[in-house]
């Protein structure tokens, strides 16, 4: 019986999201089986693989220190965009050039310098982005996260994403965001935990599958286990629930504005998160019957 549940993602796996994600109906169904089930949610808003990762990796551990058994732990994760990338930073002179270069940023971001329980510490400080969208940061230092280096002008960021050839998909981009899958499946499978494996769009098991062959891929494509994992993305499926292409948005133009859909139940009004209905899709007709397979 699962006793206790671990899950892991970026905003499409979010809890601070309002329930328009997989987490709630996973753990209600879960709690049909075991009313008792215990529950931790490691995820954040704009989380790549290695934050993912981490932050999975030390629930596991710690759970299995409390005295759980591993086979009545799951983990569910639901992986992120191959670009996504975190540094540890607790340099007050590249927090504060970091935090300039935040003012000039357009658009919402994320709280930053977060440790790996999603804490902002117990004294954070705020920053303002240019449309002063409000944000909270640890002064005393931690992860700051990316989702495309766009937030960050400094060197040693825009470095990083013009070291591979392509910006966001890249060798390098790809290896990186194996590396972590694969280490996390390995660490459950040494543990004698069980793992599922989801993939929030189509791209990042794309990415990882038309390079197999590169050097840096091949040796860790090897050691994927396909039995543990759901390929198709959740975006992209519940595209194929409105009969379109599996495509980037649904927002289509309207007296020469893009607006969303305003028949489709799946998404958020964002075009690009899904509704709550379309979770729940996710979860009846993909999630629910692959982990029945599994315990």
């Amino acid at each position: 019986m699962i006793k206790h549940l671990i899950t892991g993602g970026c905003s499409f796996s979010h809890s601070q999201c309002p329930s328009d994600n997989w987490l709630d109906p996973l753990v209600n169904w879960l709690k049909e089986k075991n009313p008792n089930l215990t529950y931790e949610h490691t995820g954040y808003l704009s989380n790549g693989q290695d934050l993912i990762q981490k932050k999975v990796t030390l629930s596991i551990s710690e759970a299995l220190e409390s005295g759980l058994n591993p086979d009545e732990i799951l983990v569910v994760v639901m992986w992120s965009g191959t670009f996504r990338k975190a540094w540890y930073i607790d340099n007050p002179y590249v927090m504060n050039e970091m935090i300039k270069e935040w003012s000039n940023f357009h658009g919402g971001m994320s709280s930053q310098f977060l440790d790996l329980k999603n804490s902002i510490g117990n004294n954070p400080n705020y920053f303002y982005t240019k449309n002063d969208s409000k944000f909270e940061y640890n002064p005393d230092g931690g992860w700051y996260f990316t989702v495309n280096g766009s937030d960050c002008k400094l060197d040693f960021v825009q470095t990083h994403y013009l070291m591979d050839g392509d910006l966001y998909n890249g060798i390098g981009k790809i290896h990186s965001s194996l590396e972590n899958i694969v280490m996390l499946q390995n660490y459950c499978k040494l543990k004698g935990v069980k793992l599922i494996n989801q993939f929030f769009m189509d791209h990042v098991f794309e990415d990882i599958e038309t390079k197999k062959e590169h050097q840096l891929i091949s040796y860790l494509y090897k050691q994927l286990n396909f039995d543990d994992m759901i390929i198709e993305g959740m975006f992209e499926y519940l595209h194929t629930l409105l009969g379109i292409e599996r495509k980037d948005s649904i927002m289509v133009t309207h007296e020469g504005r893009l607006e969303l859909d305003k028949d489709t139940k799946y998404f958020n009004k964002d075009g690009f998160h899904p509704s709550r209905y379309g979770a729940d899709l996710w979860c009846q007709n993909i999630l629910f019957p692959f982990i029945d397979k599994k315990i």
